[in-house]
């Protein structure tokens, strides 16, 4: 019996000088063989964009500094997973500040739903982290799967009666975008109250299925189309308004199907916000299409 305490005594001694002198050898010894908690990777969708712009880009490996931080999150995101862990390196010391600063700023986080498909975009997205910067994101989804089970349906229907294999790619966006402002009337009930529920305004839910639509049901409505017809493209945002940016002939323009309705005295053909360049947008001098130059950089890029 002396023997064993002996033994164990030693055993004991051995681990406290193991913790003092490798204290983060030891914790991930812990972490890995002990604990044994299972690190669940983000896999892509069928909704996932492999494009990468350059405010923001697909990053899936450690990260080691913000920015690396944003990509990944922006790529869970992207990839349409509920959940998903990440590990920042050793060697990123401010981690855990940065983390705890993205979690908490709600524009940047919202603006990576411009980047991805309507269908993978989230409602809610939450952080936990522990100091040694293991960090997991839980995401709850904008769209059911019911709801793009419907909204398919009738994407796939549409694109089959209004798309030929002889028009060029302005003249398919064009039958998109008429058939979308044909077919919805503008939601003044959640316009002049936010708080209503009576439409699914604010989603493609909202356009294609009841109708009714707000500037964001129109974008999704529009990259949804776009997004099935292989056509580039993303949302573009303010403080109270969004429409889309789309990648045709190799340049980059805007389109607003919400103020094409028409709602405002800007659109007396309906075409006024109808792949039009930065320029042209900012002659309009409407109030309402102002952005930020350094997140939508592409707006100013034309590649022949």
């Amino acid at each position: 019996m002396r023997y064993v305490t002996l033994f164990l005594g030693i055993v004991a001694i051995s681990l406290v000088t193991l913790v003092h002198f490798y204290p983060d050898e030891v914790n991930d010894f812990i972490d890995e063989h002990i604990l044994k908690k299972e690190y669940v990777v983000a896999t892509a969708n069928d909704y996932y964009l492999d494009n990468d712009y350059d405010y923001i880009q697909n990053y899936t490996d450690d990260v080691s500094n913000k920015q690396e931080l944003l990509d990944y999150i922006y790529y869970v995101i992207n990839t349409g997973a509920d959940y998903a862990d990440g590990e920042c390196k050793k060697e990123y010391k401010d981690c855990v500040k940065d983390l705890q600063q993205i979690a908490d700023d709600t524009e940047t986080l919202s603006v990576m739903n411009n980047f991805v498909h309507p269908y993978n975009s989230f409602k809610t997205i939450s952080f936990t982290y522990t100091e040694k910067g293991d960090f997991s994101l839980t995401i709850e989804h904008v769209y059911s799967k019911e709801e793009i089970a419907e909204l398919n349906y009738i994407v796939d229907k549409k694109i089959n009666d209004l798309i030929t294999t002889s028009m060029t790619t302005k003249d398919k966006i064009k039958a998109i975008h008429d058939y979308v402002i044909n077919n919805t009337e503008y939601d003044k009930l959640k316009s002049d109250n936010i708080g209503d529920t009576t439409y699914k305004s604010n989603t493609a839910y909202g356009v294609l299925i009841q109708g009714y639509g707000i500037c964001s049901g129109y974008a999704d409505t529009i990259s949804i189309f776009l997004d099935k017809l292989d056509i580039e493209n993303y949302k573009i945002s303010n403080d109270s308004h969004i429409w889309n940016l789309v990648y045709v002939n190799g340049l980059w323009k805007h389109l607003d199907a919400t103020w094409d309705d028409p709602i405002s005295e800007y659109n007396a053909n309906r075409d006024t916000y109808f792949l039009i360049s930065s320029d042209e947008l900012a002659n309009l001098k409407d109030d309402t299409h102002s952005f930020n130059k350094d997140i939508y950089t592409e707006a100013f890029k034309n590649f022949d």
